[in-house]
């Protein structure tokens, strides 16, 4: 099948497509612009999903819509009455996606909906079901249940068939808003107040589990035409949150146990009695009807959800850190470097000048993120040498100064006027060719394109090349996550000092 996703450079659309990916399904990316991800997604763009918007092109040949695209804020000085704004893109402009996607021939169209269209807190052991009546609150959930209704409306006079999905919080991996403020500031021990709230119990959804289920509805016959709350199936209190965030992370829940009457007297105060609603009170789902009638059950639980999105803040935040210091390092020794192998590099022109007339070798790489970039390097090989990964040039391709340089790595200093430029990094994955499709598909599954590319690193220190695309992708990723200062300094040490193979040849 092929599944259109809108909103793809979103939180949810973005992991969906990812998973949609490694399915039988063809996953395609409905974007304003190009995003950055998976190389084996294909794209189409959606300008805009306002009413009257041309939207056949993106839906030719679609199987399943699955619309998660929405507008969420709407800043009040900028808007007299938000609920119009808001409107516009989640009532008129999903109406207008759903009626071409009707004269398109969709099967099916799935709308990521909200739990705020059934309401904002429920009493503790009072979950919302399915068939609860809606009670939208704010200008956002109203527009979401009007979309909702417009949606159930359509597929009564159509062949469309309608999944309406209202998940709770979503959280993962890359999570933006509350949650990752959350895990903020317990990472810097910040002392919270709202480690006292342990009577509340509050249902959430991981983005793992969100997309299973959106996966599951996709082609389940059951689904037609039906509404499904979501979430983990294990509820949680705030402290408890809060402690498992903590043990995510590795730090001390440092949280303080105020009494929660004494949270909604401070919040009712500061005029946010809001705040502590949301903090202190309830918001259960039961997700019976998603086990009964599709036969779903969640795979992740909320502990080992939360736990994994806690260590991936963590890590992230740890790369960060190291990149920033190594795009330091990197100026400092590539500019260094430029002025100490200064003669160096003259004398390799003059003399590369002199041996093939053109001294220099300019080729496009593959950079981070899979942007194209100009890899300099002294010229090694002959000029009518095709332009092909260096494992499938034969020798005799080599000069007989492309020998000297290459022994002693001279033909890589070029490249420090790259890593000077910010395109690559001393340490980092070689930069491959855009013609060599089974290294960078390894490479995209892998998450290598997600840094610089290095004139060195483990790979070709241990003597890996690019004719093994697997093996190399694998080690290119074992470098990438366990990149430290001391790695860092010690393969350019070792580069230095001759060991590794470079880029072989036959």
């Amino acid at each position: 099948m092929n599944i259109l996703v809108t909103g793809a450079n979103g939180f949810v659309g973005k992991s969906l497509v990812k998973r949609l990916i490694t399915t039988e399904h063809q996953a395609i990316a409905g974007v304003r612009k190009l995003p950055e991800l998976q190389q084996d997604c294909a794209y189409r763009i959606l300008n805009s999903l306002e009413n009257n918007t041309d939207l056949s092109g993106a839906l030719k040949d679609i199987d399943v819509v699955v619309h998660s695209a929405a507008r969420v804020h709407v800043m009040k000085e900028a808007a007299t009455d938000p609920l119009a704004e808001f409107r516009k893109v989640n009532v008129d402009g999903t109406l207008n996606l759903a009626r071409q996607a009707v004269q398109a021939g969709v099967k099916r169209f799935i709308f990521i909906s909200s739990i705020k269209v059934n309401g904002e807190n429920t009493e503790l052991g009072h979950p919302y079901t399915a068939e609860s009546k809606p009670y939208p609150t704010d200008p956002y959930s109203i527009s979401k249940y009007e979309a909702e209704k417009s949606l159930l409306k359509l597929a009564e006079s159509t062949p469309l068939e309608v999944v309406i999905i209202r998940p709770t919080l979503v959280y993962g991996e890359n999570v933006k808003g509350n949650f990752r403020s959350l895990m903020k500031w317990t990472y810097k021990g910040l002392p919270l107040p709202i480690g006292g709230i342990t009577t509340n119990l509050r249902s959430l959804v991981s983005v793992d589990n969100l997309t299973d289920f959106i996966i599951t509805c996709i082609d389940h016959k059951n689904a037609k035409n039906q509404i499904f709350l979501i979430s983990d199936d294990d509820d949680i209190s705030t402290a408890g949150l809060l402690d498992k965030i903590a043990r995510g992370l590795g730090v001390k829940n440092k949280a303080l146990s105020i009494p929660t009457n004494m949270i909604n007297i401070a919040a009712n105060i500061l005029g946010k009695p809001g705040i502590a609603e949301r903090l202190s009170g309830s918001l259960q789902v039961d997700i019976e009807k998603s086990k009964t009638l599709l036969d779903w059950q969640p795979k992740h639980t909320t502990a080992e959800s939360i736990q994994k999105t806690a260590q991936y803040y963590r890590s992230s935040l740890t790369n960060h850190n190291s990149m920033m210091l190594q795009r330091s390092l990197d100026i400092a020794f590539s500019s260094a470097g430029l002025v100490a192998t200064s003669p160096l590099l003259i004398a390799a022109t003059v003399v590369g000048y002199l041996d093939t007339g053109s001294p220099l070798f300019v080729q496009e790489r593959i950079g981070k993120n899979q942007k194209p970039f100009k890899l300099i390097k002294f010229r090694t090989m002959k000029v009518t040498t095709e332009s092909v990964a260096s494992h499938l040039v034969d020798n005799t391709s080599i000069t007989k100064l492309g020998k000297i340089l290459r022994k002693t790595k001279l033909d890589e200093l070029p490249q420090l006027v790259n890593v000077l430029k910010g395109e690559m990094s001393l340490v980092g994955p070689r930069p491959n060719l855009f013609n060599q499709e089974d290294l960078i598909k390894a490479r995209a599954d892998q998450g290598v394109y997600d840094v610089l590319p290095g004139i060195t690193g483990l790979a070709q220190l241990s003597g890996v090349d690019m004719s093994t695309p697997e093996r190399l992708a694998k080690m290119d990723k074992e470098m990438i996550d366990s990149l430290s200062l001391k790695n860092y300094f010690s393969y350019i040490i070792g580069t230095a000092l001759g060991k590794g193979s470079g880029d072989a040849v036959k």
